[in-house]
């Protein structure tokens, strides 16, 4: 389990080390903010995990169904239950620093996990970014039914009107279906949200890479330039800026803009403007070791950084009640809450950031260590 992977397609390793940083700065409301003006983060970050997904899924007529689901459970739903059980009991160790007494869980609590596991995806708020590995999970074997069996007569300018048709409708009822005859229906509802940008990532891999990858600076340049007056055309056309945005995809919730295509036209954008840009400065750190191993831990990050929020909250709540008091540090509003930030400057928020990404990737290193210390000292096959 001790990830060791030099990750040989540069690009994408450089697009989800991008993706994952996003997700880590979005969840601070923001402390760097790259193009956000224009490109806002929540306007197509989820949907270029799902593309990238779908640049290496090789799914055809031959995948075996079974060993299949058995390889995606044991990459993505072990490692969404275990990171969440890991989150739960660095929880309940702030909880005895913040609160000052341990919090047992309150009553049927395992069925309220149960039931937003499969609805919004999210079993507690402290892991909140990990809905997404449920809905990926889901796209995934759903796309691989879906072409195993219709594999003969598969082809993809078919099958994306089809998969885009069926986003529309899941964006429609997101924005004004009821909400309680919704909420059961949530995960299907995602896997057709998601399906098409899965068809993308194939259709860029197999048609479109080579053509992008060949095009000179200038027409890369170009080809942002017209991306970002295109949103800034859009965001004024709009009724609000950030109508171009969409939040709260784990529920389905956070469409503002009267339009339903605004999602999928918002994504595309993103996802073209960032993929443009990694092959046109990515070269420069194409070989660190670090954006390799953030990329190869994005669930990592992802599901422990709110925690590591909490983590450097609780620093500051021990120096503020114990050394000197922090100006601004609302202590109550802490205690009550795991997404409080110190506001004593927006530039601190960058402390949060380097938290979220560091805090998780050196738990996942710790991790690494213990599992390649344990399985040295376990006897080999070979000397059984």
């Amino acid at each position: 389990m001790a990830e060791r992977r030099n990750k040989s397609n540069k690009r994408f390793m450089i697009l989800s080390a991008i993706g994952i940083f996003m997700v880590v700065d979005s969840h601070t409301f923001i402390a760097f903010d790259f193009f956000g003006n224009v490109i806002p983060y929540n306007s197509f970050f989820m949907p270029m995990f799902v593309f990238i997904s779908g640049y290496f899924n090789k799914v055809d007529s031959s995948t075996r169904l079974l060993p299949y689901t058995w390889k995606k459970i044991r990459t993505l739903i072990f490692p969404y239950i275990g990171i969440s059980v890991a989150v739960l009991g660095l929880q309940w160790v702030l909880n005895l620093i913040k609160l000052g007494e341990s919090v047992p869980p309150p009553q049927g609590f395992f069925m309220y996990v149960l039931e937003n596991v499969v609805t919004t995806g999210v079993p507690f708020m402290m892991v909140l970014p990990m809905w997404f590995v449920i809905s990926l999970f889901s796209v995934l074997l759903v796309y691989a039914v879906l072409k195993k069996f219709l594999f003969r007569i598969w082809k993809s300018y078919i099958m994306l009107p089809v998969f885009i048709a069926l986003h529309l409708f899941a964006v429609y009822a997101g924005m004004y279906a009821d909400r309680d005859a919704l909420n059961p229906l949530l995960l299907p509802f995602k896997i057709m949200f998601f399906l098409p940008f899965l068809e993308l990532g194939i259709i860029y891999r197999e048609h479109l890479e080579k053509k992008h990858t060949g095009l000179s600076g200038g027409y890369k340049i170009g080809i942002m330039a017209l991306l970002l007056l295109f949103n800034m055309a859009r965001t004024m056309y709009l009724p609000q800026p950030y109508d171009v945005a969409f939040d709260s995809i784990d529920d389905l919730s956070g469409f503002t803009s009267p339009f339903i295509v605004t999602p999928m036209v918002s994504s595309l954008v993103g996802i073209l403007f960032w993929l443009t840009l990694v092959d046109l400065i990515g070269k420069p750190v194409q070989e660190s070791r670090f954006v390799n191993f953030m990329s190869c831990n994005t669930f990592w990050i992802m599901g422990f950084h709110i925690a590591f929020f909490n983590v450097l909250n609780c620093i500051l709540l021990l120096i503020s009640e114990n050394v000197v008091t922090l100006r601004y540090f609302d202590a109550e509003y802490f205690r009550e809450s795991e997404w409080y930030y110190w506001e004593i400057s927006p530039y601190f928020k960058i402390a949060y950031v380097i938290f979220g990404i560091l805090g998780p990737l050196g738990v996942k290193w710790v991790f690494d260590k213990i599992i390649i210390a344990v399985s040295k000292a376990l006897p080999s096959k070979k000397a059984a």
